[in-house]
């Protein structure tokens, strides 16, 4: 009982706002009569943000304007949320009872899962690897971090600490607890680094304060392969999802597209299954044998390919396991999830392998994704030369906190302060790398034609 009573003090300090912390339930600008929990707040501010609706015009991997039928960043986070809900009534009847009470309740876990992708910007990792070429001496700019800079600054249900998150949703989104300038040099690849933003340092160490120094030591290590080594078990969970919609949804767009065609993969995946210990797909009371599997995946009746995603969703939701890593003093930080070595094999295979090969390595894509990048990089540069008439300064202003003050006293000294080295310089940067990664793929475009293509646009566009 002793593991269950000391859950109760971690259950209330996990369930305070950040970054104030003031109370348990207390949220800038909730109303008394709100009856909700918090973490139902949580994801009803992300579901009404507008962080979320853009979503539904930004590229997963095939671009957003190809068709209605393959997924947006949007509906990858639905069915993220969905997959992630899942694995949870899994370990429900899974775990030890001692443990169960770890489990994050299914609201947290939609929110998670539905907020994990709201800092990725236009033109999916191509938009990402852009913003970090031209910011990576000013901070730099990385997905994830973007997302964290979101949910506590950028998106405003109230004045001080943008969606009032509760400091269990920020550590299940944090995937990567290591702050830009610990990677020294190595930071300033065309890749960006995992990581969150320096200026968010003091965010990160407020929502880590009810937990030990070992743990919070612990949690923030980089690893020796350059990548942080640690995540909460709320963040675990939610990866394992992303991993399974990613493997499989995107296994279901590259058929419907007509990318990956029966007779080139159908062995493939029936070789790596095999190899991986895989010889029927079980989901509940449903089994499939590998060529029963392929059969239907290839079909060209759509209720039998929809059978056989369903069935492979399924499969790796009920491979999901608990282990205990015997690192932390909270069993928060020390419960993770894993998958067996055939299954994660398997899954990785589809997610990395086939998709990679087979849908984002063709022509078709590459070419969406260069010009994403090259409409990026443009648009960076433009708006660099002045903010102020290109963009605004009222969307600089309610992009990023802290900037009015910066232009108020540029305007007033009339200098050149564009070229400044300093903190002014950053900011101003970071306002408009925050302008650039919130716009979708249609609004990006239609700005870089409007600054660069002869005869478009008009004085009464709206500009996004």
């Amino acid at each position: 009982m002793s593991k269950l009573n000391d859950f109760k003090n971690d259950s209330l300090a996990l369930s305070y706002r950040a970054p104030s912390f003031k109370a348990p339930v207390t949220f800038t600008g909730a109303s008394a009569s709100d009856v909700r929990v918090p973490y139902q707040r949580d994801l009803g501010r992300i579901v009404h943000s507008s962080s979320f609706r853009r979503l539904q015009t930004k590229t997963q991997v095939m671009g957003a304007g190809e068709g209605d039928f393959h997924r947006t960043r949007l509906t990858h986070s639905l069915e993220v949320g969905q997959i992630g809900r899942g694995i949870v009534w899994r370990l429900l009847t899974n775990m030890p009872e001692i443990d169960q009470c770890y489990l994050p309740s299914a609201e947290l876990m939609e929110a998670i899962c539905y907020g994990h992708d709201l800092g990725h910007p236009p033109f999916g990792h191509g938009g990402e690897v852009a913003l970090h070429g031209k910011m990576k001496h000013f901070g730099g700019f990385e997905g994830n971090a973007q997302t964290l800079r979101i949910l506590t600054k950028l998106e405003h249900y109230s004045l001080e600490d943008g969606l009032g998150a509760t400091r269990r949703l920020l550590l299940g989104v944090l995937k990567y607890p290591v702050a830009y300038g610990e990677y020294g040099e190595s930071a300033y690849t065309e890749k960006p680094p995992k990581c969150f933003y320096d200026d968010d340092v003091a965010i990160i160490e407020r929502a880590l304060e009810p937990f030990s120094e070992n743990d919070t030591k612990v949690f923030r290590t980089l690893g020796d392969n350059g990548k942080p080594l640690h995540k909460t078990f709320d963040c675990a969970i939610m990866e394992v999802a992303d991993d399974i919609a990613y493997g499989v949804h995107d296994l279901e767009d590259g058929i419907g597209r007509g990318f990956l065609k029966k007779e080139e993969i159908a062995d493939k995946i029936r070789d790596i299954f095999e190899d991986c210990g895989i010889e029927e797909i079980t989901a509940g009371s449903v089994k499939l044998s590998l060529d029963g599997l392929l059969d239907n995946l290839f079909s060209k009746e759509p209720s039998k390919r929809k059978f056989a995603i369903s069935i492979l969703v399924g499969y790796f939701v009920g491979q999901v396991q608990v282990r205990r890593q015997n690192l932390f003093d909270s069993p928060y930080f020390d419960l993770t999830v894993e998958m067996p070595e055939g299954p994660r094999k398997a899954i990785n295979f589809l997610s990395k392998k086939i998709t990679y090969e087979n849908i984002i390595s063709r022509p078709e894509i590459k070419t969406l994704e260069f010009k994403g990048e090259r409409i990026i990089c443009q648009l960076f540069d433009a708006f660099s030369e002045n903010p102020l008439d290109l963009i605004g300064r009222e969307k600089l202003d309610a992009q990023t906190e802290g900037l009015t003050k910066v232009l108020d006293e540029a305007s007033a000294n009339n200098s050149d302060w564009l070229k400044q080295d300093g903190p002014n310089r950053d900011l101003i940067k970071r306002g408009i790398c925050d302008f650039i990664a919130s716009m979708t793929d249609a609004s990006a475009e239609r700005y870089h034609r409007r600054l660069f293509e002869p005869g478009y646009g008009s004085s009464t566009d709206e500009l996004l």
